[in-house]
């Protein structure tokens, strides 16, 4: 009878049983235009990065975003090479190492939206100009 080592057993990607080798995450926040996920996700499954995916809540629904956890000995470069640069530009994806910065990007894209009553004022000049005749 053969015993089996639980790790041949149960191969884990970058993780060793009982903290033999100590790994440290580096959390990445993503934003986009479009919604990445899915091909971000794809594109990472058939990659070598060490990562775990996180989840970040959205309540507005207007902004996509997403969260993973690096592996500390990998760089964020080789995480975007990853993705690849077709689909980064693709959906002008953004990449934050810290929370603060993701905030305040998040807060910014707000800030610079127009307000309802603001947009109705850009169609009513449109319509002015388009209307308007040189003579």
């Amino acid at each position: 009878m053969r015993t089996q080592n639980f790790m041949e057993a149960h191969p884990v990607k970058g993780f060793i049983l009982f903290g033999v080798e100590n790994m440290s995450w580096t959390t990445i926040y993503i934003t986009g235009k479009t919604d990445f996920r899915e091909e971000v996700k794809k594109k990472l499954e058939h990659s070598d990065q060490r990562y775990m995916p996180g989840f970040i809540e959205n309540s507005l629904g207007e902004t996509t975003h997403d969260l993973y956890w690096l592996d500390g000995r990998t760089d964020l470069r080789a995480f975007k090479e990853a993705i690849g640069g077709k689909l980064i530009w693709k959906h002008r994806l953004r990449f934050f190492d810290n929370l603060e910065a993701f905030l305040l990007s998040q807060q910014a894209k707000t800030e610079n939206e127009f307000s309802e009553r603001e947009r109705e004022m850009i169609a009513g000049m449109e319509n002015i100009r388009s209307t308007s005749y040189i003579l």
